[in-house]
């Protein structure tokens, strides 16, 4: 762990803070502002698409599915613990210049799709067609694989264990394998059944927990001033101490802010993409604008609100960690049933993200050209990976996650900055039509 620990905040120390924050405001620059006109222009759109598929806001709330998941609930609260108050405004940070990246992502990944069968998109696509970058988009698909494993099945995993082992008194292994052999006949039944079980699961836990934080926030709403307060100057803190710009670089704060709010709206990972390019009939800058609010709703709406309740509970001090300290401010509302509400919307969230890395897994297998018979084991390792986890600490396991999105980013963020100009001339075409 202490070895792991050394490596985290390597990768994410002063230059992946700077080539994230940097990429983010490049590209809000190239896009005029996306941030701005993304949502307006998406409600404007076309209510229902001429093959009689789903509408902008119902494609949005599908994507959600996969970006939804642990790192909302427990993300948050692990950023809070190592970072303090001040980690969810750089979360926040993040989450603002990364509707620009997010938008770029997703334009891209259908600006340059292929046609392999089925459609194909994602950075490895865009390295190969948009940048010319073939061995980069091959290094981007195996860290995607193996991170496939570990953000998106292990860490879940670990999750799902934790969390019903609170109001069930099952071993965690036990819970990780049933959960894995359950899972098995929805991994094995191809993309288009993995993506109607995602938009099933989520949307209703989604609306259930928001409702549940903001009745808890309604009843301490005299303490929201002081969370935002704790907050701001957390995030000031470093400046404060003398620690200079270098020391706000590479402070707690700064990191697992960044980190977690990565981990969770997925915005430079280029995770995403994969989904959205594998889309039939999609237009890039529409494409790319539901990415935009897919980041805002899930960073600066539900992470937000985990960051609020657990500050305005007093839960960050509680000396808990991760989904305990979420559950432990949740009991305001729910008393001794918080466990299981919590334990029920980790199931669902994880669950679904589950579902959605295995499609990204899957669709770098088949970048690769990985034969059908080795890709067919592909779901046996997620599942056996999901069971495995449960034998982890959940920290360490978020650990990994934090090194691995790194490890994807680095080749994804250097193909959005080759691309850029495709993405500035793709947007000005698009906001010159009425």
């Amino acid at each position: 762990m202490e070895l792991l620990t050394h490596i985290r905040y390597a990768l994410w120390g002063p230059f992946t803070v700077l080539l994230i924050l940097g990429t983010g405001v490049y590209l809000t620059i190239q896009t005029r502002l996306v941030q701005v006109w993304c949502l307006p222009r998406l409600l404007r759109g076309r209510t229902q698409s001429k093959s009689g598929g789903l509408s902008p806001l119902q494609a949005l709330c599908t994507s959600l599915g996969g970006t939804l998941g642990v790192g909302n609930l427990a993300g948050v609260a692990i950023a809070i613990t190592l970072g303090g108050p001040g980690a969810v405004f750089y979360m926040l940070l993040a989450a603002f210049f990364g509707m620009a990246t997010k938008y770029a992502e997703l334009l891209l990944a259908v600006r340059f799709q292929i046609s392999d069968g089925a459609p194909l998109g994602g950075p490895m696509v865009y390295l190969t067609r948009g940048a010319g970058l073939p061995r980069l988009a091959k290094v981007f698909a195996v860290c995607c694989i193996f991170s496939a494993l570990g953000s998106g099945a292990a860490a879940q995993g670990g999750a799902i264990a934790e969390a019903v082992e609170a109001v069930c008194p099952a071993p965690p292994v036990l819970i990780g394998i049933l959960t894995g052999i359950l899972l098995l006949p929805v991994l094995y039944g191809g993309g288009e059944r993995i993506a109607r079980a995602s938009s099933v699961l989520v949307p209703v836990m989604t609306v259930a927990y928001l409702t549940a934080g903001a009745a808890i926030l309604w009843m301490h709403r005299d303490r929201l001033p002081a969370a935002f307060a704790a907050i701001l100057s957390g995030a000031l803190e470093p400046l404060a101490a003398g620690g200079g710009v270098l020391g706000l670089l590479t402070a707690h704060a700064v990191s697992d802010g960044f980190a977690k709010g990565v981990f969770s709206n997925e915005a430079g990972m280029g995770s995403a993409p994969i989904a959205h390019g594998c889309t039939t009939g999609a237009k890039p800058c529409e494409e790319g604008m539901l990415g935009a609010v897919e980041v805002f709703l899930d960073t600066f709406v539900v992470c937000l609100m985990t960051a609020l309740v657990i500050l305005v509970t007093g839960a960050n001090e509680s000396g808990r960690m991760g989904l305990s300290m979420t559950a432990a401010a949740f009991s305001e509302l729910f008393g001794p049933l918080a466990e299981g509400f919590i334990a029920v919307t980790v199931l669902f969230l994880a669950v679904s993200t589950v579902l959605g890395w295995s499609f990204y897994g899957l669709a770098c297998l088949r970048f690769l050209r990985v034969r059908r018979a080795l890709r067919a084991l592909y779901p046996l390792g997620v599942a056996l990976s999901v069971a495995a986890a449960a034998h982890f600490p959940l920290t360490d396991l978020l650990y990994l996650c934090d090194i691995s999105a790194a490890l994807m980013a680095f080749p994804n963020l250097y193909g959005l900055w080759v691309l850029a100009p495709v993405v500035r001339r793709e947007t000005k075409a698009f906001l010159k039509k009425p």
